[in-house]
């Protein structure tokens, strides 16, 4: 009953395209470059699409970089699982129901459903740019940089189990619905997917919002589970802001983390853990128990008071005890170089004591903050090593194009640090390693080779 069409489109600086300033551009060097769905989606989300749009070659190669190959990764590693597992979700003896499923199942369920009535209100009223803009954003974030991040070791499992499928269950869910929702402005690769996933055409399948004659299929909402995980993610966030502010590798783990304050929000302790890279992830009441104080003069109001004396009055201040010091000043007792000291001659600021730092977020609930032990050794420079050397192994089996399941011959020498058994263990798991050995000989001329941290590692892998 209704057209959208598209407003005049001009070239990248806003000018009008034209054979004989030569800024013409061909379509179909992007339709089979980056494909014809990328530029429908780039021409309707990246801005309201009535309006005249600056058509930019690197916009488009953008959103199929960052939409439709994200998208279709999710779908492969979805899709390589179920084939590996012998997945089959019309399988009703081993469906397991979403009220089974681990809280990180029933969040991102709830997220889509989130993500899904927004979209088409946007879509009715006609704002098409905001409703592909949030589905892009699910895709990306909630999706894929979180859930399928999050969920990997999961179908790992060599096994079977309950948790296993419900993962299965839930990513195939998941991405039936963004087909869905995607198909009006994208046809030919959701088409493609729900093909893979079902067998049948994506523009044959109802509307999951539902309508007056279309029955709702959507999940249903949990909105506390969205709210401790979206204070996870950012708790998560603050952890990484605290690595990089201290110069701490993120693979190099911490000891012990502390939740200082805020909700309870121990079920997602596993995932806040690995997330911030701790052994241990705890809680504390107080944050005092991390923190010190350090008093800072206030140099106008000293050095109205002490003149030529303040040098030295300043140099005291520096080798004085805190605590003490703060509990004379309350007492009126407090004296530095023959002066009397009040409260208005110094700042009081609290710090986080040696080894120790923090972040603290301010919510509408109140304030949560995060605390790292940023303490090390050996064990821990250990751990960190290994999670180097798997993250490089991972990313040359990729490099030579290896399928999921194969397994490896490997060879490693280290120098400069000793990685214990359990961390050797780790690396032979991880990377799928069925014959392996460590420091045996002389290191290859051509093996792959990196430092951390002045360790030096090579590798060779077959």
């Amino acid at each position: 009953r209704r057209c959208l069409s598209l407003g005049h489109i001009l070239d990248k600086e806003g000018k009008k395209m034209s054979k004989s300033k030569g800024n013409v551009v061909n379509p179909w060097d992007h339709f089979n470059k980056e494909g014809a769905d990328s530029i429908r989606w780039y021409m309707t989300t990246q801005s309201a699409p009535w309006s005249p749009t600056n058509f930019d070659s690197n916009g488009v190669r953008e959103s199929y970089a960052k939409m439709f190959l994200t998208l279709w990764n999710v779908y492969r590693f979805h899709a390589d699982y179920a084939s590996l597992d012998g997945f089959d979700p019309e399988d009703q003896s081993r469906f397991v129901p979403p009220s089974d499923r681990s809280p990180l199942d029933r969040w991102i369920l709830s997220k889509v459903t989130e993500m899904a009535d927004e979209f088409h209100q946007n879509f009715v009223s006609w704002d098409f740019h905001k409703a592909g803009r949030g589905l892009e954003d699910f895709v990306v974030n909630d999706l894929s940089n979180w859930y399928v991040r999050r969920s990997r070791r999961r179908l790992w499992e060599e096994s079977d189990s309950n948790d296993k499928r419900a993962c299965q269950h839930t990513l195939h869910e998941v991405l039936l619905i963004v087909c869905r929702l995607m198909a009006p402005v994208s046809p030919f690769i959701p088409d493609s997917i729900h093909r893979g996933l079902t067998g049948t055409s994506v523009h044959l399948a109802d509307w999951p919002v539902g309508s007056d004659f279309v029955v709702r299929s959507l999940p249903t909402r949990d909105l506390g589970i969205e709210q401790e995980m979206s204070l996870i993610r950012s708790l998560a966030e603050a952890g990484r802001r605290i690595r990089v502010e201290s110069n701490r590798r993120q693979r190099l783990p911490c000891q012990t983390g502390w939740i200082v304050g805020g909700p309870d929000i121990s079920r997602f302790n596993d995932i806040l853990a690995e997330e911030l890279n701790v052994e241990v992830l705890t809680t504390e009441a107080d944050l005092d128990a991390f923190q010190k104080i350090v008093l800072e003069p206030n140099r106008k109001v000293l050095g109205a008071k002490c003149r030529s004396d303040l040098p030295s009055v300043l140099a005291q201040l520096d080798l004085a005890d805190p605590e003490g010091l703060l509990l004379e000043i309350e007492a009126g007792i407090a004296a530095l170089g023959g002066y009397e000291i009040t409260m208005e001659d110094i700042e009081i600021r609290r710090v986080e004591k040696e080894g120790f730092a923090a972040q603290t977020l301010s919510f509408d609930e109140g304030d949560v903050s995060i605390v790292l032990d940023m303490h090390t050794d050996p064990a821990l420079l250990s751990k960190g090593l290994a999670r180097d050397i798997t993250r490089r192994i991972q990313a040359k089996r990729k490099e030579m194009d290896l399928q999921v399941e194969s397994l490896i011959s490997l060879s490693v020498w280290v120098e400069g640090l000793t990685l214990e058994n359990s961390d050797r263990e780790y690396v032979i798991t991880e990377t799928r390693a069925g014959e392996h050995s460590f420091n045996e000989g002389k290191t290859p001329t051509d093996a792959d080779t990196f430092e951390v941290d002045g360790t030096t590692v090579s590798f060779q892998i077959q």
